[in-house]
C-alpha cells in the first residue's frame, strides 16, 4: 500500500504552482474589493441605524412603555444581526474566490480519478448506510466538503462530517473529521466494527456501557471478536458474524488498520465492513481541505501538499480494500499469469489525462 502512487509528479506540481499564481491574483483583487465595500456599506448601515434609533428615542415618552422597550431592545438585537449579515455579504466575494479555487484545484490535482466530483454542505449518500455503532447516539449532523469518484472502476466517497448530541444546556461532539466509504473486494455476510481503544481513564467503564447501549439502540447486536494479531492491543473489534470476521484480518484489512494506527495518532479512528461496503472515520480538528485566510497567499508546499498527501493516503486505502490478490510469480509464470499481474499493477499517474488549469494550459506528460 503505497500512497506515493497517487501523488502528482514534478511536472504537474510546476503547472499547479502556475495555477496558484493565478488564484493569488484573484485573491488580491477580492481583497481589494472587500476593502472598498466595507467602509461604504457600514457607513450607510450605521447612518440608517442611527436614524431609526433617533426616532425611537425621540418618541420614547409618547409610546406605551412595553412597546417602547420592545422597540429599543429588539432594534438593538436586529442591528447586531444586520451587522453580521452585512459583514458576511461584504466578504462574500472572498469566500466565493476561495471556494471557486477549491472546486477547481481538486480535480486538477487528482485528474487521474475517473468522474471526480466535488460538493459542499450536502449529506453524502453513504451516510444513511453507515453502521449505527460508528455514528453513536447523535441528534445533529453537519457536512462539509464531499468528494466522489471512481478508482479503477470502483466508486468511493470522502466527506467531512461532524456528529454531535445537543441538549438545551450542552453540546457533546461525538465525531468530527473525515469519513471514507467504498466497496470491498469480497462481500462480508454481516457487520464488523473496529474502534481504536482510547487512553485508559476513570470514565472508561461508563464509556464502555454507553457504547454497548448505543449498539443495542441502533438495532445491531455486535459481540466482541479477536483478530488474534497484535492489532488486538490497539483496537476493539465487534461483529455479528464472529467466525467469518476473522478471515478479514488475513487480507488487506489488517494492513489498513496498521496504516491508520501509524498515520492518525490522535483521537479514536473507527472502521467498519458491512456486506460489500467499507467505512472509515478519521477524527480531525482541522478542515481537511482548508485553504489559508484570504489575506495570505497560497503556497503549494505549505498548504496544498499536506492536503494532497492525506487524500493520496485515502486513495491508497481505497485501492487496498478493492485490490484483487496477485498470484505469486513463483507459482504462476505462465503468460496468462504474467498478464494478470500486469493488470493488477497500478497505472502510472503521470500518464492519465488532466483537467485544464485556470490559465488554459495542460500539464505536460512525462516522456
Amino acid at each position: 500500500m503505497n500512497a506515493d502512487e497517487y501523488l502528482p509528479n514534478a511536472e504537474t506540481v510546476v503547472a499547479i504552482e502556475r495555477d496558484v499564481e493565478n488564484y493569488d491574483a484573484r485573491r488580491r483583487h477580492a481583497q481589494s474589493e472587500i476593502g472598498r465595500r466595507m467602509p461604504a456599506l457600514f457607513a450607510s448601515y450605521v447612518l440608517a441605524c442611527a436614524v431609526v434609533f433617533y426616532f425611537i428615542i425621540a418618541n420614547f415618552r409618547d409610546m406605551p412603555e412595553k412597546v417602547a422597550f420592545i422597540l429599543l431592545f429588539g432594534g438593538g438585537f436586529a442591528a447586531i444581526a444586520g451587522g453580521v449579515a452585512l459583514y458576511r455579504f461584504a466578504h462574500r466575494v472572498g469566500v466565493d474566490t476561495q471556494q471557486g479555487f477549491r472546486d477547481h484545484i481538486l480535480p486538477v490535482i487528482f485528474g487521474f480519478v475517473d468522474g471526480l466530483r466535488y460538493s459542499h454542505g450536502y449529506e453524502p449518500g453513504s451516510f444513511r448506510r453507515l453502521p449505527a455503532a460508528l455514528k453513536g447516539d447523535y441528534n445533529h449532523s453537519e457536512f462539509g466538503d464531499v468528494i466522489t469518484g471512481r478508482l479503477d472502476g470502483r466508486h468511493f466517497e470522502i466527506c467531512e462530517m461532524s456528529l454531535s448530541r445537543r441538549s438545551k444546556s450542552s453540546t457533546v461532539v461525538l465525531f468530527k473529521g473525515v469519513a471514507l466509504c467504498c466497496s470491498v473486494r469480497d462481500s462480508f455476510p454481516g457487520t464488523l466494527v473496529a474502534v481504536r481503544k482510547p487512553e485508559p481513564s476513570l470514565m472508561q467503564p461508563f464509556n464502555d456501557l454507553m457504547q454497548a447501549l448505543s449498539g443495542l439502540l441502533g438495532g445491531e447486536r455486535l459481540e466482541t471478536v479477536f483478530s488474534r494479531t497484535p492489532l488486538d492491543r490497539a483496537y476493539e473489534f465487534r461483529s455479528d458474524r464472529r467466525e467469518e470476521a476473522r478471515a478479514l484480518f488475513e487480507g488487506g484489512l489488517g494492513d489498513v488498520l496498521g496504516l491508520v494506527n501509524a498515520r492518525w495518532q490522535r483521537g479514536s479512528p473507527r472502521l467498519a465492513v458491512r456486506h460489500s461496503e467499507f467505512f472509515l472515520l478519521l477524527p480531525s480538528d482541522k478542515d481537511f481541505f482548508e485553504l489559508p485566510p484570504l489575506e495570505r497567499p497560497v503556497d503549494y508546499r505549505a498548504h496544498l501538499e499536506p492536503m494532497v498527501r492525506d487524500f493520496a493516503t485515502l486513495l491508497a486505502i481505497v485501492a487496498e480494500v478493492q485490490r484483487k490478490p496477485v498470484p505469486d510469480a513463483a507459482s504462476d509464470n505462465s503468460p496468462a499469469g504474467q498478464a494478470r499481474g500486469a493488470e493488477a499493477s497500478p497505472r502510472p499517474v503521470s500518464e492519465e489525462p488532466f483537467i485544464p488549469l485556470l490559465d488554459g494550459n495542460v500539464p505536460p506528460h512525462k516522456r
